[in-house]
């Protein structure tokens, strides 16, 4: 690979980092990965802990065939360690300004930020941070779409608190994803404070043009074209039906739909059909309280680490 990638969109996971992967791949000078997380600085990932169903689905990608051929077929997310696969990943983007990959477990991961700092001192990281109450949430509700879980919220929180060990890919750190000062200082000591963008999930939601251009005069690309920015990508869905909740958890029909999903003629009759919006599954004020309680020192050190006002993070909803 004649040049480094240039940029990682490294977290958090359900705050926004798919929808801002897909707004970026509009852009003309830039090229995204076409696995949107190859996990491959997270090498602190240990991929035999996996969750048995996600070890299996990427075996059913096959995907030293897939980097073979035209890539048009994008992947969500796979676990790269080969760095051949990985240079592979960005072979048709030697004429984009910029080059970039959008993985969530960088944020989490305690190698990530040393390794890609280690691979390209000059790159930029931008992270996108969310209420961790809210992230949280957000988070169970898709391990309710994908066939994770059935328990309520409650049931599932203390599963998972319960589980070691704790890793990525093998249990749904909750909590521990929502915990971001630490997680944010490893880039702050890796990297020049110019080149790290942090965003908040409201700016992406509710301020979408004028974040954009922040990123692209970040990234130093044209910051007026114009993207396309109103399908969200990867919300909150449950599964209509035990039926379907069932199906998703197979893992071969599970891929079926996700390559189904990348074809725009079939996506929103998929997800009608399959899914419904989570507006019945409510948040309850208890657990709401308890979690912002449970946050509230994080948040207070990611405060003083951003210099920043999050007091709306400890705000009843």
């Amino acid at each position: 690979m004649s040049k480094k990638v240039d940029f990682f969109i490294v977290g958090a996971a359900k705050a926004g980092t798919t929808s801002l992967y897909h707004f970026l791949a509009q852009h003309p000078e830039v090229h995204m990965s076409p696995i949107k997380e190859p996990n491959y600085f997270a090498d602190d990932i240990d991929l035999a802990a996996l969750r048995p169903e996600v070890q299996s689905r990427m075996k059913l990608l096959n995907i030293p065939d897939w980097l073979r051929g035209d890539m048009k077929n994008h992947i969500h997310r796979a676990f790269i360690r080969d760095p051949r696969q990985y240079e592979a990943l960005f072979r048709f983007g030697e004429a984009a300004h910029v080059r970039g990959e959008a993985s969530a477990s960088y944020l989490y991961s305690i190698t990530a930020a040393k390794n890609i700092a280690a691979y390209n001192a000059s790159a930029k990281i931008i992270m996108v941070l969310r209420n961790p109450v809210e992230r949280a949430y957000s988070h169970y509700l898709m391990d309710q779409r994908m066939a994770v879980t059935d328990l309520s919220f409650e049931e599932a929180l203390a599963v998972d608190a319960a589980q070691q060990p704790k890793s990525w890919g093998s249990t749904s750190l909750y909590l521990e994803l929502g915990c971001y000062s630490r997680q944010v200082q490893r880039y702050l000591e890796s990297f020049p404070k110019e080149n790290i963008l942090i965003l908040l999930h409201e700016e992406l939601k509710n301020n979408t043009t004028n974040t954009l251009r922040r990123v692209f005069s970040f990234l130093q690309v044209d910051d007026t074209v114009e993207i396309a920015t109103g399908e969200a990508h990867n919300t909150a869905a449950v599964p209509r039906n035990t039926l379907v909740k069932k199906l998703i958890g197979v893992n071969w029909f599970r891929v079926t739909v996700r390559r189904a999903l990348k074809k725009t003629f079939l996506k929103k009759f998929i997800k009608n059909t399959l899914f419904t919006k989570a507006q019945g599954e409510k948040l309850s004020p208890e657990t709401a309280k308890r979690l912002r309680n449970y946050f509230r020192d994080d948040i207070a050190a990611l405060e003083r680490l951003l210099q920043t006002d999050l007091s709306a993070w400890q705000q009843p909803r």
